[in-house]
């Protein structure tokens, strides 16, 4: 067997870095190289501009960037419980943190990651997949620029939202303002939008919950 046919039989779930880093040996009781934090909703992540690795222990993170002499920021990606993200490590940018319920945060030193799992034998295996991640996120919100408004927030909708029986739980910070920054359209289209799926069923609000139904295109119907 070639190398990508053995990478794609890898056991990596939920990825193949969180293994790695619990087998190192790097040393989380210095503050300099590792850091355990807290965040409230829509609290901002502060960081320098030293390169971070960003483990999502718990909740979701929201990723902006700032345009280069604009005061507009486009969302880069909303990074979910048990993803990295590499902070300025293979190049620098102003990018912005913002927590999506409560979070909570492994910060790592990057150079001192990379240099101790450098010595493992998966560690090409690990670039692969950091990769992958990353071009992930860039064609999905790269698609999500073909959409219509109404498939941008249904779907951004789901990601920000608990799958349950019936549909998708939709939590309560997920408003009219943060659905627009994340789709890229106004708060009034937004609301439009939303309000739209409201009168033809495909949100209902039962007891102040407010649910996503699931259509045809769901799995497991």
């Amino acid at each position: 067997m070639d190398f990508l046919a053995v990478h794609s039989l890898l056991l990596r779930e939920p990825n193949l870095l969180l293994p790695l880093l619990d087998l190192s040996n790097i040393n989380r009781r210095d503050s300099e190289l590792y850091q355990n934090k807290i965040l409230d909703n829509h609290q901002h992540l502060v960081l320098s501009d030293s390169g971070k690795l960003i483990h999502i222990v718990k909740g979701k993170l929201l990723q902006q960037i700032n345009n280069a002499g604009q005061k507009k920021q486009t969302v880069n990606a909303i990074w979910m419980e048990n993803d990295f993200i590499f902070h300025n490590v293979f190049h620098n940018d102003e990018y912005e943190y913002v927590a999506l319920g409560s979070v909570e945060l492994a910060i790592y030193d990057a150079k001192t990651v990379l240099q101790e799992l450098s010595q493992q034998p998966f560690f090409p295996d690990l670039l692969i997949d950091i990769l992958k991640r990353q071009e992930f996120h860039f064609y999905r919100y790269a698609h999500m620029l073909t959409q219509s408004t109404q498939e941008r927030v249904i779907d951004m909708i789901k990601l920000l939202s608990k799958k349950g029986d019936t549909g998708y739980h939709i939590p309560k910070m997920v408003n009219y303002l943060l659905l627009s920054k994340c789709c890229q359209i106004s708060p009034h289209t937004a609301k439009k939008v939303v309000s739209e799926l409201e009168l033809d069923g495909k949100i209902i609000v039962d007891r102040e919950q407010s649910i996503l139904v699931y259509d045809s295109d769901d799995s497991g119907l």
